[in-house]
C-alpha cells in the first residue's frame, strides 16, 4: 500500500518535471583551456578608442566595484564564458555599433518636463 502510493508519487512528481536544454551551454567537448571561439582581432569585443564614452565610462566604473558587489564577477572571467558571449554578440550585417546616440542631445529638462505633464511625476 505504501509503495504504491510512493510509485505514485514518484510517477507524478515526473510528469510534472519539464527537460531543460540550454542553447548557449558549451557541451564540454573541447579541452577547457583552448577556447570555442578566437576572434580575428584581439580588441573585438573590449572598449577601444571608437568606443562610445558613456560605454567606457560604465565599464570603468564595473571594473572599480569591490567584489562583492559585483555579483558576476567570477561568471564573466570565466575564458569559456567570455569567449562564448563574445561570438553570441558580434555584429550582423543588419546592426551597427552606436558611435553618436541621439538620445543624448535631447536636454534633460525636456525630458523631465515631459514625464512631468504626463502625470508619471508628482506636480
Amino acid at each position: 500500500m505504501l509503495s504504491t502510493r510512493l510509485v505514485c508519487l514518484l510517477l507524478g512528481c515526473l510528469s510534472l518535471a519539464h527537460a531543460q536544454f540550454y542553447y548557449h551551454q558549451a557541451l564540454g567537448l573541447s579541452s577547457p583551456s583552448k577556447p570555442s571561439y578566437v576572434p580575428e582581432s584581439q580588441y573585438v569585443g573590449y572598449a577601444t578608442a571608437d568606443a562610445h564614452p558613456s560605454v567606457v565610462q560604465n565599464a570603468q566604473w564595473e571594473s572599480e566595484l569591490p567584489a562583492e558587489l559585483s555579483k558576476s564577477a567570477r561568471f564573466y572571467n570565466d575564458p569559456v564564458i567570455a569567449a562564448n558571449l563574445a561570438k553570441e554578440s558580434l555584429l550582423t550585417r543588419k546592426e551597427m555599433a552606436v558611435v553618436d546616440r541621439e538620445a543624448e542631445k535631447i536636454p534633460r529638462e525636456q525630458v523631465y518636463k515631459i514625464f512631468k505633464n504626463a502625470g508619471f511625476l508628482r506636480r
